[in-house]
């Protein structure tokens, strides 16, 4: 049964506040106006499918160029140079932000650094990680596991780029503040800069490791290694683009798989049939991967500007407006997916948005998929099961990713172990 869902309840601009209640909201939405002006996030609200897949295809005049309309709305344009100088710079060439054909030059030229050599080389550092956080989870009776699930893929992260542990702590508040300053539907001015400090800092920090790349040999395992010497024909990055790369991989590789770590133990917790499954079939952890990611939505949006005023079933669309592709929905489709809203380990994700198919498909999957599979291999390996402490679970003021701010939990060891 669908739930009731009002304009008042649909506050995109206050995701912490809706909480779980998000999924069932957009269902709702979904069924009843599946492209939805949303007077709040003032932007158009996408939830099914086949549409978002549409969206993301390029097909449509939909455009990641979404700084003015989306990202940086809250401040004057004319106030940019003073108050976001590192995002004026460097957001052009983020990839996140570009259309064809500047996006499918970055693409080719990014290929080799995100690919598999380069995700297996850090392979055995990422489960030394895991079987370090393995040890915690056993020796201690409650945990913090939001926390702790921030530290693996964080130390990941710092390890990719060489960049030593001891930068963690400032690691957490560059996350936090790019998340909360350009993942929130219109946020306020201060959040925005405070994202551009942020990315202000990893900046000198980065443009360090490329120096001392660029007068060193080339290594096909290291990741900035491979930025920097990444050739398509004569073609290559410069450091501008370079920057802007590792100024993503920092954020969206970190949070993206800390979180997804955490609402994916917190649903296996209430879910102990889908626990013991996966221990039973660690030959298809990658395929329960994938259906964690999909029923807990993790990736909740992707936010896009309009091109070129254009009519989309019966709505009339105007260049300039934002939009937000509510992977969430798209994910819960009953279209596509038979009891989307079960946790099915059995399913096939052939079709999941998690990963934005299409021209923008996730360039970091590789690695995100690696230590996942690793992270939640190993935990149904070491425990039986495990209970939410928390009366309430809390989550964070991000729409484009969910992300739970605390989760206590207490492991359950196997009996006699």
């Amino acid at each position: 049964m669908l739930e009731t869902v009002s304009a008042t309840d649909l506050d995109l601009t206050n995701a912490a506040k809706m909480g779980d209640r998000l999924l069932p909201l957009l269902d709702t939405l979904r069924e009843t106006d599946p492209i939805h002006w949303n007077k709040q996030a003032q932007s158009w609200v996408i939830t099914r499918h086949e549409d978002i897949k549409e969206a993301l295809s390029g097909r449509l005049p939909i455009s990641n160029q979404r700084f003015a309309t989306v990202s940086l709305s809250a401040i004057p344009v004319e106030e940019w140079p003073e108050k976001l100088p590192t995002l004026v710079k460097y957001g052009p060439y983020h990839i996140t932000n570009m259309d064809a054909p500047q996006h499918t030059r970055m693409r080719a030229l990014l290929t080799r650094a995100f690919g598999r050599p380069v995700v297996e080389a850090m392979r055995p550092f990422a489960q030394a990680a895991v079987a370090e956080l393995m040890r915690e989870l056993r020796e201690n009776d409650g945990v913090e596991f939001a926390e702790l699930a921030l530290a693996l893929p964080g130390r990941v992260i710092l390890k990719l780029l060489g960049l030593p542990d001891e930068l963690y702590p400032r690691l957490r508040v560059w996350a936090n503040d790019v998340m909360v300053g350009l993942g929130t539907a219109h946020p306020e001015a201060e959040w925005v800069i405070a994202a551009d400090r942020a990315f202000g800092e990893i900046t000198e920090y980065c443009q360090v490791q490329i120096n001392e790349r660029r007068a060193s040999p080339p290594r096909p395992d290291d990741f900035i290694s491979s930025l920097v010497y990444a050739k398509n024909g004569q073609d290559g990055l410069s450091d501008e683009e370079i920057i802007a790369v590792l100024h993503v991989a920092v954020i969206a590789g970190h949070d993206t798989t800390a979180n997804s770590m955490t609402l994916g133990v917190a649903a296996l917790a209430r879910q102990p049939q889908a626990w013991a499954y996966m221990r039973a079939h660690p030959e298809r952890i990658l395929d329960s991967v994938l259906e964690i990611m999909r029923y807990s939505a993790m990736s909740t949006a992707q936010t896009r500007s309009v091109a070129a005023d254009f009519e989309w079933h019966g709505k009339q669309i105007k260049k300039g407006d934002a939009m937000l592709l509510m992977v969430a929905a798209g994910n819960r489709d009953p279209r596509m997916y038979a009891q989307p809203q079960v946790m099915d380990l059995n399913r096939r994700n052939d079709e999941s948005l998690t990963f934005a198919p299409g021209l923008h498909h996730c360039i970091g999957h590789l690695l995100a998929k690696m230590q996942l599979t690793e992270f939640f291999g190993a935990l149904v390996r070491e425990f039986a099961g495990a209970e939410i402490l928390n009366d309430e679970v809390a989550f964070a003021p991000i729409l484009v990713f969910r992300a739970i701010l605390s989760l206590r939990m207490r492991f359950q060891p196997y009996a006699g172990a």
